[in-house]
Protein backbone atom coordinates (compact mmCIF):
# COMPACT_ATOMS: atom_id res chain seq x y z
CA UNK A 1 0.00 0.00 0.00
CA UNK A 2 1.33 3.42 -0.95
CA UNK A 3 1.25 6.13 1.72
CA UNK A 4 0.93 9.84 0.98
CA UNK A 5 1.11 12.45 3.73
CA UNK A 6 -0.52 15.83 3.15
CA UNK A 7 -0.05 18.47 5.82
CA UNK A 8 -2.21 21.58 5.68
CA UNK A 9 -1.75 24.60 7.93
CA UNK A 10 -4.70 26.74 8.87
CA UNK A 11 -8.03 26.54 10.63
CA UNK A 12 -10.11 23.61 9.32
CA UNK A 13 -13.59 24.65 8.20
CA UNK A 14 -16.56 22.27 8.22
CA UNK A 15 -18.67 21.63 5.18
CA UNK A 16 -22.16 22.39 6.35
CA UNK A 17 -25.43 23.15 4.71
CA UNK A 18 -25.88 25.39 1.71
CA UNK A 19 -27.68 28.72 1.70
CA UNK A 20 -30.23 29.40 -1.04
CA UNK A 21 -30.40 32.78 -2.74
CA UNK A 22 -32.15 34.42 -5.67
CA UNK A 23 -30.43 36.50 -8.35
CA UNK A 24 -31.89 39.73 -9.77
CA UNK A 25 -33.02 37.84 -12.87
CA UNK A 26 -35.03 35.42 -10.68
CA UNK A 27 -32.80 32.36 -10.95
CA UNK A 28 -31.94 30.50 -7.77
CA UNK A 29 -28.41 29.67 -6.59
CA UNK A 30 -26.80 28.02 -3.58
CA UNK A 31 -23.60 28.85 -1.76
CA UNK A 32 -21.81 27.32 1.23
CA UNK A 33 -23.31 28.41 4.55
CA UNK A 34 -19.80 28.57 6.04
CA UNK A 35 -17.78 31.35 4.36
CA UNK A 36 -14.49 29.69 5.42
CA UNK A 37 -15.28 26.39 3.66
CA UNK A 38 -13.94 27.38 0.23
CA UNK A 39 -10.71 28.74 1.72
CA UNK A 40 -10.05 25.52 3.64
CA UNK A 41 -10.74 23.35 0.60
CA UNK A 42 -8.42 25.56 -1.49
CA UNK A 43 -5.66 25.15 1.11
CA UNK A 44 -6.05 21.36 1.07
CA UNK A 45 -6.06 21.35 -2.75
CA UNK A 46 -2.90 23.49 -2.85
CA UNK A 47 -1.17 21.10 -0.42
CA UNK A 48 -1.93 18.25 -2.85
CA UNK A 49 -0.25 19.95 -5.82
CA UNK A 50 2.47 17.84 -7.37
CA UNK A 51 1.23 14.57 -5.90
CA UNK A 52 0.08 11.76 -8.17
CA UNK A 53 -3.32 10.11 -8.39
CA UNK A 54 -3.52 7.00 -6.21
CA UNK A 55 -5.25 3.80 -7.25
CA UNK A 56 -8.27 2.93 -5.13
CA UNK A 57 -9.56 1.63 -2.83
CA UNK A 58 -8.37 4.20 -0.30
CA UNK A 59 -7.62 4.13 3.39
CA UNK A 60 -7.70 7.72 4.65
CA UNK A 61 -6.52 8.91 8.05
CA UNK A 62 -7.21 12.53 8.97
CA UNK A 63 -5.85 14.31 12.03
CA UNK A 64 -7.02 17.75 13.09
CA UNK A 65 -5.12 19.94 15.53
CA UNK A 66 -6.92 22.78 17.22
CA UNK A 67 -5.89 25.40 19.70
CA UNK A 68 -7.71 25.18 23.01
CA UNK A 69 -10.34 27.86 23.54
CA UNK A 70 -9.56 30.32 26.33
CA UNK A 71 -13.11 30.16 27.68
CA UNK A 72 -14.51 26.70 26.91
CA UNK A 73 -18.30 26.36 26.88
CA UNK A 74 -18.24 22.66 27.75
CA UNK A 75 -16.23 20.42 30.08
CA UNK A 76 -15.32 18.16 27.13
CA UNK A 77 -13.47 19.11 23.92
CA UNK A 78 -15.94 20.39 21.35
CA UNK A 79 -15.23 22.21 18.11
CA UNK A 80 -17.63 21.13 15.41
CA UNK A 81 -19.09 18.07 13.77
CA UNK A 82 -16.18 15.77 12.85
CA UNK A 83 -17.99 14.40 9.79
CA UNK A 84 -18.42 17.93 8.40
CA UNK A 85 -14.69 18.60 8.87
CA UNK A 86 -13.85 15.33 7.11
CA UNK A 87 -16.21 16.12 4.22
CA UNK A 88 -14.59 19.48 3.49
CA UNK A 89 -11.10 17.99 3.81
CA UNK A 90 -11.86 15.04 1.55
CA UNK A 91 -13.43 17.37 -1.03
CA UNK A 92 -10.17 19.33 -1.05
CA UNK A 93 -8.16 16.14 -1.51
CA UNK A 94 -10.39 15.07 -4.41
CA UNK A 95 -10.05 18.55 -5.96
CA UNK A 96 -6.27 18.23 -5.51
CA UNK A 97 -6.34 15.14 -7.72
CA UNK A 98 -4.89 12.57 -5.30
CA UNK A 99 -8.02 10.41 -5.10
CA UNK A 100 -11.04 10.06 -7.35
CA UNK A 101 -14.56 10.82 -6.10
CA UNK A 102 -16.80 7.90 -5.23
CA UNK A 103 -19.73 9.60 -6.98
CA UNK A 104 -20.27 12.31 -9.60
CA UNK A 105 -19.58 15.81 -8.36
CA UNK A 106 -22.52 17.86 -7.10
CA UNK A 107 -21.47 20.40 -9.73
CA UNK A 108 -22.72 17.94 -12.35
CA UNK A 109 -26.22 18.36 -10.91
CA UNK A 110 -26.34 22.17 -10.93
Amino acid sequence: MKTVVVEVCGEPAPKGSRTVGRRKNGTIYTRPANPKEKGWQASVKAACDGLVLLDGPYDVEIKFRFTSPQKPKYSYPSRTDIDKLCRSTLDGIVAGGIITPDRPSYRDWE
